[in-house]
């Protein structure tokens, strides 16, 4: 009797082995052997394993599962871009946009923080080229045409009707300058350089005037001139008939006598004067955009947000397609270490895999014990 349980012993025993043995051999053989064994030249069968054997399919299989059911344009469109979802956005850029404009650097030191060093010169020098390069253009487009025809026709009367007031201007300065002790003294340097070349002219007419000097007589009859009504009429005709000649003039022409190095270097100067890069962008940008910063946070960020929102919603499709991402996913794990891959699915299903081990001797030592008593019986 006690060979009879004996013999059954062995049999569950020998079951239990052998089906624990072949379920961990199989779990085994999903990973291992990492590489092709060959013996004799020839390629032992189920090497490698069936993981690393089927690596590259598997990696397809995968990108088109993540892409066909896992991360979808749906998927991500319904949980990402959604009302809470966009609502949350605004909140977090209005407040990044807030403590930017709050900062007491300048916009120049944040963009040397971002790698983008000298950028107050290089703005200014580049802002100096386009302007100088649309000139060049305009210049050699407008070469041979005259003012008349480049100068707007409301600009052409505008000139003309201010002539009156330049010439008002010019009379009223003349006067001004002649009444002057620097007038007066230039007037008598100018009579004395006019009667050196002509002899003894002076002395005779000083006989005429007497002690009194030359230029005391000559000073009140300028200023006179100058403060007369027609004085103001013959120089408004004079201007508006020099006018009439300036419009006849083609740019060729008046840049040759102006010069083009000059017109540029002018331009040059009037973009600096006019447009303080450097002074810009060294001030701090709080001080910048104190007076519109609560503008571009209440008003300006939710419809930059609300736009951006508005546009990937309508062109997410092709973007998804661009991204790719079947084909990141598939070089990704194709990439990916076998024995890395192992240790991970190992360290994630341990319990499961080691049940599936027990279970397999569980079966097995169920066999084993049928078949011990089918073996005694029949013996």
């Amino acid at each position: 009797m006690g060979e009879f349980w004996l013999k059954i012993l062995f049999m569950v025993v020998v079951g239990a082995v052998i089906g624990g043995f072949t379920n961990l051999l199989a779990i085994r053989m999903l990973f291992r052997p990492y590489k092709p064994i060959h013996i004799f030249g020839k390629q032992l069968p189920l090497t490698p394993g069936l993981i690393p054997k089927r690596q590259d399919e598997l990696a397809k299989q995968l990108g088109k599962l993540v892409v066909d059911h896992l991360i979808t344009p749906e998927s991500i469109q319904s949980k990402v871009i959604n009302d809470a979802s966009i609502q949350n956005m605004k909140i977090f850029v209005q407040a990044e946009v807030k403590k930017a404009l709050s900062t007491q650097k300048s916009t120049a030191q944040l963009l040397d923080q971002l790698g983008m060093k000298n950028s107050s010169f290089t703005l200014e020098q580049r802002l100096q080229t386009f302007i100088l390069g649309k000139y060049e253009i305009w210049s050699e487009e407008n070469m041979s045409k005259s003012l008349k025809d480049i100068v707007p026709p409301q600009l052409q009367q505008k000139a003309l009707d201010s002539i009156p007031d330049l010439s008002r201007f010019i009379v009223k300065k003349g006067k001004e300058y002649f009444d002057s002790a620097e007038g007066k003294r230039r007037l008598e340097d100018m009579l004395d350089d006019f009667f050196k070349e002509r002899g003894k002219l002076i002395n005779l007419i000083q006989m005429f005037i007497g002690n009194e000097k030359l230029i005391d007589k000559i000073q009140p009859e300028i200023i006179k001139f100058f403060e007369q009504s027609r004085t103001i009429d013959i120089l408004s005709v004079m201007l508006v008939k020099e006018w009439g000649n300036l419009e006849k003039w083609d740019i060729e022409k008046i840049e040759g006598m102006i010069g083009r190095e000059t017109i540029k270097q002018w331009i040059t100067e009037k973009t600096v004067e006019m447009l303080p890069v450097a002074s810009i962008m060294n001030k701090p940008v709080r001080e910048l955009t104190a007076n519109f910063s609560d503008t571009i946070v209440e008003k300006g960020v939710p419809i930059f947000v609300e736009k951006g929102a508005e546009y990937v919603i309508n062109h997410f499709q092709p973007l998804f397609q661009k991204l790719h991402l079947d084909d990141i996913v598939e070089e990704q794990v194709s990439s990916f270490s076998v024995s890395r891959l192992e240790e991970m699915v190992v360290s994630i299903t341990k319990k499961e895999l080691s049940m599936i081990t027990y279970l397999g001797a569980l079966l097995g030592g169920i066999i084993g014990l049928f078949q011990g008593f089918a073996t005694v019986l029949i013996g």
